[in-house]
């Protein structure tokens, strides 16, 4: 396998893209002279799991004859990871984010408000390019750093105000057609075969690779309560991906895809050596699909936060959510309370903890890894294949066999799963 690093330049973008880019920030590239430009891998360390990331710096003189530069972030499906690549196309993932950003993101973006996504700039043919956060200073938390109560109430107000996107532009759409309008109507078919289904291989070796781990290395290993978890294994991974919700339960888009690497943060000195998030955005839509809202509350809470942590400020974290959604609603002239009462939400949340923890639990094992290492086995389109598509018990087992903080951290997750829905 080719590998790259973060200062190798790459030749996979043309003079012709470039120009688009161009055109496509300025609205026109009449005026500018392009003088070259440069792609190179985005980091020496993996930033996802089923995409190429570079970035693009581009020299040119601008029509006031000035030399300028501009830097660029590309999301490709892979050119360098085949099983990456089959597995994008297999789930539809580069089409539904495109459409994403190109179509449904239109129409909320007539809920105005602040900004809680990167801007896209184009898209190509197996590409799309986007701002360069880095350059206006948002960068990921370390991933082995848990989200502390400052970056956690940041999440979840942004969290907030992506939902009231849905919410608020459904409601104005409602008013100029004098009918009752959904973006599931329109797009509720094309999400439905984004990430997460039951007929995914992907999937169903998440649910055997966690029952693996479990029987080598849950305290419940060697018990007689071990009969009764195999026994309701399955359906309590299988159930989560279609939890009921109610007729009149009001859906927005929800990312369902909320670990660290896809939350970034900006951040303001408060001191020589003290800083605190001062804003975040969310990055890589592939996985929306629609959802309760408290589906990503709960999600983003079991992925980002220690266990004791999450439970003992959960009352807090759910209620500032609501609040927050609540008043991004209200500025825009609509109660949140006649669309999803406090009460529902709250009960809403308790019903999604299944579905945070069962994905939370897909995730964790594959990204609780060192950068090094986490670089070394999926850039790998072998390994990358025979970790996520057919044994990946035995990568788990693996890792917690080496690794102690590895084993905590999925044995942890791994035994709530017990407790909570094997009736054990």
């Amino acid at each position: 396998m080719e590998e790259f690093t973060a200062t190798q330049e790459v030749n996979y973008f043309t003079e012709d893209h470039v120009k688009t880019i161009l055109k496509d920030y300025y609205g026109s590239s009449d005026d500018l002279i392009l003088q070259r430009y440069v792609v190179r891998y985005a980091s020496d360390k993996m930033l996802g799991f089923l995409s190429d990331y570079w970035k693009l710096k581009v020299y040119f003189i601008s029509k006031n004859g000035e030399n300028q530069k501009l830097s660029f972030f590309i999301k490709a499906v892979s050119r360098l990871n085949e099983a990456k690549a089959e597995m994008v196309k297999d789930c539809n993932l580069f089409t539904i984010e495109s459409t994403f950003y190109s179509s449904i993101k239109n129409t909320l973006n007539l809920a105005g408000g602040k900004a809680w996504s990167p801007k896209l700039i184009s898209i190509l043919d197996d590409a799309m390019v986007f701002e360069d956060l880095n350059v206006i200073k948002y960068k990921m938390q370390n991933k082995f750093q848990r989200f502390d109560m400052a970056h956690t109430l940041r999440a979840l107000k942004t969290l907030a105000r992506f939902h009231a996107a849905t919410i608020i532009s459904e409601e104005i759409k409602t008013k100029e057609l004098n009918r009752k309008f959904r973006l599931s109507d329109e797009y509720g078919t094309l999400l439905k075969f984004g990430g997460y289904q039951e007929t995914d291989a992907w999937f169903f070796q998440c649910i055997d690779g966690a029952l693996d781990a479990l029987r080598s290395f849950s305290k419940y290993a060697e018990t007689d309560a071990m009969d009764k978890i195999e026994k309701r294994w399955h359906k309590v991974w299988v159930s989560s991906l279609r939890l009921h919700t109610g007729p009149d339960e009001r859906e927005v888009i929800c990312h369902r895809d909320l670990w660290n690497n896809n939350i970034l943060f900006h951040y303001k000195k408060i001191s020589e050596d003290h800083f605190e998030p001062d804003d975040c955005l969310l990055v890589d839509f592939q996985a929306i699909q629609f959802q309760p809202p408290a589906a990503d509350v709960m999600l983003m809470l079991y992925c980002n936060l220690d266990p004791k942590f999450r439970e003992d400020n959960m009352d807090l974290f759910l209620n500032y959510y609501y609040s927050k959604l609540d008043t991004i609603v209200h500025n825009s002239g609509i109660s949140l309370e006649d669309i999803i009462q406090r009460e529902s939400f709250l009960a809403s949340a308790e019903q999604q903890r299944q579905w945070g923890l069962i994905i939370s639990a897909c995730l964790l094992p594959q990204f609780w890894i060192d950068d090094e290492l986490t670089t070394r086995i999926f850039t790998n389109s072998e390994q990358f294949d025979d970790v996520l598509n057919k044994n990946k018990g035995r990568f788990m087992k693996k890792m917690m066999t080496e690794n102690l903080d590895y084993r905590d951290k999925v044995i942890n997750l791994l035994d709530e799963i017990v407790e909570r829905y094997c009736n054990v």
